[in-house]
């Protein structure tokens, strides 16, 4: 039985739908993304309209419309995109806010370093990495 950390499908879908949007470099309509990237088309506004509401990518309207990167690929991270589709980027429930471990009430809590430092490691990680370092991954 191993350990089950997975991000949401619809994160995985927003990532791959910058990163086609990326690669295109010019206006892309929902269906050729869903064909090129394997998601339904179903999920592809669902998807766009929180990508743009974050001003990650932009719609455009008309005969020619469809979805662009609303930003450059240096300057959208990895973090960015988790924060917006993720319902959070907390590794652990002690990170909410609850009172889920009374021992997190201590500063001497050896699982609350722990999770605090991979906690800063996960961050720190997605907010250096961007679209254009996840497109270079292979060159």
């Amino acid at each position: 039985m191993g350990v089950n950390m997975q991000i949401n499908v619809t994160t995985d879908y927003a990532i791959r739908i910058v990163l086609y949007l990326a690669i295109q470099n010019k206006v892309t309509t929902s269906k050729d993304i869903a064909m090129a990237m394997g998601i339904p088309k179903s999920y592809i506004f669902k998807i766009t309209n929180k990508l743009i509401a974050a001003g990650i990518i932009q719609r455009i309207v008309g005969a020619k419309g469809g979805f662009i990167l609303d930003k450059r690929v240096e300057e959208i991270s990895m973090y960015e995109i988790f924060k917006v589709m993720e319902a959070t980027v907390k590794i652990n429930r002690y990170w909410e806010g609850n009172d889920y471990c009374k021992c997190f009430e201590t500063q001497n809590c050896s699982l609350r370093k722990f999770y605090s430092m991979m906690q800063s490691s996960l961050e720190k990680m997605l907010k250096a990495t961007m679209i254009k370092d996840v497109l270079e991954i292979n060159k």
